[in-house]
């Protein structure tokens, strides 16, 4: 399956993990929901996505 070149999402569906909660700092981690980027924090009990908008990288 191809997916076109205006599609949002190219790649992998899930980003590397997650090792550290951007709120409170803590490592008790878990994916959360039905969004791949989705995580939880048990600590903290905030619940966050994370996404990747570009590398910086420029294709030739």
């Amino acid at each position: 399956m191809s997916e076109s070149p205006e599609s949002p999402r190219r790649g992998r569906t899930r980003q590397l993990p997650v090792f550290y909660c951007p709120y409170c700092g803590d490592e008790e981690l878990t994916p959360h929901g039905e969004d791949p980027d989705g995580w939880h924090c048990g600590a903290c009990l905030r619940t966050w996505t994370v996404h990747l908008t570009g590398t910086g990288v420029q294709r030739p």
